[in-house]
């Protein structure tokens, strides 16, 4: 948690006088900026508290008779079986001191309800399971030393607050450089200790931020979305404490730190939970959905918002990013979500990737008649949300993915996609409307739930032209096949395979994939050349506008490794993922691994100067708070030539880009109304760094009336950043 100097907290109380917050007193504001939320919120399962007493606190049916932990302990082989006292409602609670109960000790409930038998659960608050259907494990939060003490009490420019500003001197939400990673892809481990060299390489590009998809525990290694124990870190991966050990080694080399966690379902294999209590309500598409809004819904609302805190509170993580919260079917929980967590955390930022083509509600903050600074008013807030009785006209969520512009984004360079055709104009549209969501050319699903190809292997797809030539009654779906063919392509090519083959192990090879007569080994390399202009075209784009912007593991330097859908099963769900056109299981991680892909020499070079080009569109933007917390004043938008610029503006800097979609070059003469002012090139990608022509720059100041179009020069599927320096 974040605490305050009782100095900060008086300069914040004087800051929300002078935006006429009125607390109902000076001390109950303060309390605002430094309460706990262990008590309430904390205290859930098995919480080894301070003096290492074990409090077991457990949520299950109004109706239960009773509830017993039974306890196996680590030290000998022995069993208890105690009994909670019931505190009305379906909570019981227990506490007991470390000699009956201790770190590192096995414990499951046992529940007696009216007329049922009585059943044996693990926790679904559990902090550690040791095997997926084994017993709990308590686990003691407080046994690791922490080092991120300066970063926790906001004493850390670097650290990015919902609330940054003049009195806390901390970056903004809109500031976010996000790097999201897949803990078990990321390296060959697969571990948490593993990833902390990814991370320092990440921080070293430029990225502030690592978005790390979920760890909620599950049967085995996964993509993190069918998680079970969603406060278990998954075991595969490494301890609770190695976990802490990433975020606390993250914070040290100035590197934010957001959970994405899972409230729409409980993965497939878990089916305690619907033992333990009134958590789930039925199905959905992915797995037991919650019981949010049927009767005793407040056990799965407290839940979750426990959840979240958990990966605040124990694990230091600075904001958390919240998976498909459409599919949670209740705006109620989202915002009673945002109720909590900014009131006990008050510097973390909530991110939903809410698939409702930006819902302007969603990160609607509340009205300060909805801001409730006295714990006790803040409880009575949190009653009415619980009953259903509040507006839901502002969720309070900081941030969103933005659906529409990653779609957008991607037609441009794929023709188009997800119901998008290629428009420049849609562009435009986009971009002005997107404001401080998070932009991102491609995350991990469009990689992994379409084939399993990246965005550049897509785009070379798209240019080899091989679908036309897949016979359309094939037995597998030709889109699968298209696109795995051509990665097979591209990474035979990439490796240099391609290149030592004799003529006729080449016109086999090209009969074998559908390849046609007329193409050769340089045509399939000017198709990767192109594709990778586009791709780093489509990042450019992405960093060029102010808000919070994501890069996907190993996008950063253009890496045309895998990403494809992996989990192992306990039994059974195989069956649903036959239309992946691969089995999802240890064969699918391996392909997806950072760093599988041995390229030759000649294309080891292309990772580095597309890594020295996302190093300075992150500079650039780290730079410019026009690009952070700035707004899109103006943009120039030409359809026939597909060429786009964008006038994003703060109160510090001005930048003016421009992004040129089509296969066309101008050497001095493209006409562009530029905005008044005088402009220097600070970005080109046409820039020999980046193994550009260098023929295509700009190096002369730009001065412009804000009327007359000024003649640039303007590289094929470029882009180009002016800063404005007068």
């Amino acid at each position: 948690m974040n605490i305050l100097s009782r100095k900060e907290l008086k300069q914040k109380f004087n800051l929300l006088r002078a935006q006429k917050i009125e607390p109902s007193n000076l001390e109950c504001s303060l309390d605002y900026f430094n309460r706990s939320p262990e008590e309430e919120h904390m205290h859930w399962g098995a919480y080894v508290d301070k003096n290492e007493n074990v409090i077991f606190k457990f949520a299950t049916y109004p109706d239960a008779k009773s509830v017993s932990v039974e306890i196996k302990s680590n030290r000998k082989r022995a069993f208890k079986i105690l009994p909670l006292e019931n505190k009305c409602n379906g909570v019981f609670e227990l506490t007991v001191s470390k000699k009956t109960a201790r770190c590192g000790d096995r414990y499951r409930f046992i529940i007696e309800r009216p007329n049922q038998p009585k059943k044996r659960v693990r926790d679904p608050y559990s902090n550690l399971q040791d095997n997926f259907f084994a017993w709990s494990i308590i686990f003691d939060h407080h046994c690791y030393k922490w080092h991120d003490k300066k970063w926790q009490e906001g004493k850390n420019p670097a650290k990015v607050s919902r609330i940054a500003g003049p009195l806390r001197k901390l970056s903004p939400v809109g500031s976010l450089r996000i790097y999201e990673v897949n803990i078990p892809s990321l390296t060959e481990k697969g571990t948490f200790l593993a990833a902390k060299e990814k991370f320092k390489e990440a921080a070293k590009l430029g990225f502030n931020a690592v978005q790390i998809m979920p760890v909620e525990n599950c049967f085995s290694f996964n993509w993190g979305y069918d998680g079970v124990d969603k406060f278990a870190p998954n075991r595969t991966y490494g301890t609770p404490n190695d976990l802490k050990s990433l975020i606390d080694y993250a914070h040290s080399i100035n590197l934010n730190v957001i959970m994405d966690i899972v409230p729409n379902h409980f993965g497939p294999d878990m089916v305690d939970v619907q033992n333990a209590g009134p958590y789930t309500d039925g199905c959905n598409e992915f797995g037991l959905k919650f019981n949010y809004e049927n009767e005793n819904r407040e056990c799965a609302r407290r839940f979750i918002v426990n959840a979240a805190l958990n990966w605040l509170v124990n694990y230091h993580c600075d904001g958390l990013r919240f998976d498909l919260t459409k599919y949670m079917h209740s705006d109620y929980t989202m915002k009673l979500i945002a109720a909590e967590l900014h009131f006990h955390v008050h510097d973390a930022f909530l991110i939903a990737e809410d698939a409702r083509e930006n819902d302007e509600r969603v990160t609607r903050q509340f009205p300060m008649s909805e801001v409730e600074e006295n714990i006790r008013y803040h409880k009575v807030f949190v009653s009415k949300i619980m009953e259903n009785n509040c507006s839901l006209n502002a969720l309070g969520f900081d941030s969103e993915w933005d659906f529409p512009y990653h779609k957008q984004i991607a037609a441009l360079m794929l023709e188009y996609w997800c119901g998008y055709p290629k428009s420049i104009s849609g562009l435009d549209r986009v971009l002005k409307n997107s404001g401080q969501r998070v932009k991102y050319p491609m995350s991990h699903d469009e990689i992994g739930n379409i084939d399993g190809t990246r965005l550049i292997t897509k785009i070379f797809a798209k240019e080899i032209n091989i679908y036309k030539n897949i016979p359309k009654n094939h037995k597998n779906k030709r889109e699968q096949l298209f696109a795995h063919i051509s990665h097979d392509i591209l990474k035979k090519l990439l490796t240099g395979e391609l290149e030592k083959m004799t003529q006729k192990e080449f016109a086999d090879y090209a009969k074998n994939n559908y390849l046609a007569l007329s193409v050769t080994v340089p045509s399939l390399k000017q198709s990767y050349r192109k594709a990778l202009k586009m791709f780093r075209l489509a990042v450019a784009t992405t960093f060029s506008v102010a808000g919070p912007k994501m890069i996907f593991q190993g996008d950063e330097k253009g890496e045309m490794t895998y990403f494809k859908f992996f989990r192992e099963f306990s039994s059974g769900y195989e069956k649903y993922l036959e239309t992946k056109g691969y089995k999802p299981g240890i064969d699918a991680l391996l392909d997806s691994k950072i760093g599988s892909i041995n390229y030759c020499k000649k294309y080891q070079k292309d990772l580095v100067y597309t890594s020295k080009f996302m190093k300075d569109l992150n500079k650039i933007n780290a730079d410019n708070t026009a690009l952070q917390t700035g707004t899109v004043k103006d943009t120039v938008s030409h359809p026939i030539s597909w060429v786009h610029a964008t006038l994003c503006v703060s109160d510090e800097n001005q930048i003016f880009s421009v992004t040129n979609f089509s296969d066309v070059s101008y050497l001095n003469n493209y006409r562009l109304p530029f905005p008044q002012g005088v402009w220097k090139e600070i970005l080109n990608s046409d820039n020999e760094k980046y193994n550009g022509e260098g023929v295509f720059l700009n190096s002369e100041k730009l001065s412009s009336d804000g009327k007359t179009p000024l003649k640039i020069s303007l590289p094929a599927y470029g882009a180009i950043f002016f800063k404005k320096v007068d």
